[in-house]
């Protein structure tokens, strides 16, 4: 009965017109007040308004809208706070793309509520090569292979890499778009017909159109480069003659029963060429119908047999090659590659951190071998888990022959003391691997007695947004990367103890912080300090612009 009295008095007091319901400010401002986002999209070149691009919020869910005429966007009923925000739009990249020089990134995030601003976000334009080719009569060359390198910053080192091409139309025209800021080298070619002549009375050979760099180089050393800033539009035109091509013939041998030998031709480059090469398994007979002259690579390899033949290692050979004249009698033997052991063992000496090394299948560390020596391109390979469930380990399995850096990525709250390889320091120098070798196991001792350090980052006794990289005294390893928060302040909560040079900057994605070369003239700045087991550090940096 106290409770329905209760209940009636406030169900009067609600309905009387002359009270109203006192709720505590901040609980009405949770319940009444909400508020617009809006903002512009625009070109960050020109500077223009870019209508229908896309933008996306994630505050209690994702919503989105397109940019109107006038390039602005609105969101209405949200909550005060902030929302990651992201824009899109074909023919054009976000700022956020582009920044491909550091492993994450964070979106950006946008304040909401009654004091916050129209935001302006920013697209950056694509760039376009196009062009036209032409024989030396005139006339346009159809359907020819166009193709892009770019050199770009990967993780602070230079790379090549491969970019989407096209092939020329009826017309010998070509359009290659959605292009990033950066370098770019152009090639064309090979066709993919030749046309026979006579070259003596026994003998025929054929014209063909072999790999140009732009402008009219067989060599991308000797290519001119295009650079492309947001927006541009490059025009390449260039003329091309017929050139020779010669016949290489030989055999493989090496391979088991049942096994397929694989043949490819690689340029200076290391770029594949499309070669047509015809293989008989039964005798290992092989025949490239048309090369033109220039200095190239053939790269065989045969997988596994598989498990219905027979357990087996892939098999691979390299061979230098050198052609200005038809050839025959090229022997290449194939060669196993290389399984590499790898034994890990952790030192614990923090209570509850032996629990992680004895759960079944569990590993300690991940490891990579990084080769620069397959022409001008990366390639990778990573350790894989081998053996029964609970006895398992990893292995690095069919490693063709090479030079290898070795990167060891630590499971948890651990990092690296040593790693070798027989009288090899990984940490110090690379792995080779010879041709048909067994190399020694790499042993790894980890431990759990790290260092943690934070800091601020300031410019001009201001305090500034930057990354900071901790640079070891082990030269061939990457260095640690954090970024700051707003206030320029960072945490890093574990680092292996050494010596350190901490650097912060402005723009990471524009340094070629792995080339020491270029970190000469940074790391004068950088600040020193030893860090020792288990120790807590604190650091204050001042930051450091990246020249363009």
């Amino acid at each position: 009965m106290v409770v329905r009295s209760i209940f009636l008095f406030l169900l009067a007091g609600f309905l009387s017109p002359s009270r109203s319901l006192a709720f505590p400010q901040s609980l009405r401002s949770s319940i009444q007040d909400k508020y617009s986002l809006s903002g512009t999209v625009v070109n960050s070149v020109t500077g223009e308004a870019i209508r229908g691009a896309l933008v996306q919020i994630y505050m209690n869910g994702q919503s989105s809208r397109l940019t109107g005429p006038d390039g602005k966007f609105q969101f209405d009923g949200l909550f005060a706070g902030q929302t990651p925000i992201t824009v899109r739009k074909p023919g054009f990249f976000s700022e956020e793309e582009l920044e491909s020089g550091l492993p994450k990134f964070r979106r950006p995030v946008i304040d909401i509520g009654p004091d916050a601003s129209p935001a302006i976000l920013k697209l950056v334009p694509e760039g376009v090569i196009y062009g036209r080719i032409t024989g030396d009569d005139g006339e346009p060359i159809e359907n020819l292979p166009v193709q892009l390198m770019v050199q770009r910053l990967e993780n602070g080192r230079r790379v090549w890499q491969d970019r989407q091409g096209g092939a020329t139309n009826e017309v010998g025209e070509f359009r290659i778009a959605e292009l990033q800021p950066g370098t770019y080298y152009l090639s064309a070619g090979p066709s993919g017909s030749s046309v026979p002549i006579a070259s003596g009375p026994s003998n025929s050979a054929a014209l063909g159109f072999p790999v140009v760099y732009y402008p009219a180089g067989s060599d991308i050393s000797l290519a001119s480069p295009i650079p492309m800033v947001p927006g541009k539009r490059a025009e390449i035109n260039f003329t091309l003659s017929p050139q020779p091509c010669f016949r290489v013939a030989g055999t493989i041998i090496g391979y088991a029963a049942g096994q397929f030998a694989n043949l490819q031709v690689l340029n200076s480059a290391g770029k594949h060429l499309a070669s047509g090469y015809r293989f008989d398994p039964a005798t290992g007979a092989f025949r490239i119908p048309c090369i033109p002259s220039g200095t190239y690579t053939l790269l065989a390899n045969a997988p596994p047999p598989g498990p219905q033949i027979g357990p087996g290692r892939s098999l691979t050979a390299a061979l230098p090659l050198t052609v200005n004249a038809d050839l025959s009698g090229i022997h290449i033997a194939l060669l196993p590659n290389a399984n590499i052991p790898i034994h890990m063992r952790v030192i614990s000496s923090r209570t509850g951190s032996e629990r992680f090394t004895q759960q079944e299948n569990y590993f300690p560390a991940y490891v990579q071998l990084v080769s620069h020596t397959s022409g001008m391109f990366e390639s990778r390979h990573g350790s894989q888990q081998v053996g029964e469930r609970g006895s398992a380990s990893l292995e690095l399995q069919n490693i063709p022959p090479g030079t290898y850096g070795v990167e060891i990525n630590p499971n948890g709250m651990l990092y690296v003391q040593s790693a070798t390889s027989g009288p090899t320091n990984l940490l110090q120098s690379d792995l080779s691997i010879p041709a048909g070798g067994a190399p020694q196991p790499i042993e790894i001792t980890l431990r759990d007695d790290g260092a943690s350090l934070n800091g601020t980052v300031s410019l001009d006794n201001h305090p500034f947004t930057a990354t900071v990289l901790a640079f070891s005294e082990h030269s061939s390893t990457p260095p640690i990367i954090q970024l700051t928060d707003p206030k320029g302040f960072f945490q890093m909560p574990f680092l292996p103890p050494g010596e350190y040079k901490f650097l912060a900057v402005d723009h990471p994605e524009q340094l070629e912080y792995r080339n020491p070369d270029v970190m000469r003239k940074y790391l004068v700045r950088a600040s020193g300090i030893t860090l020792s087991p288990d120790q807590k550090a604190k650091i204050e940096l001042e930051a450091v612009k990246v020249e363009e």
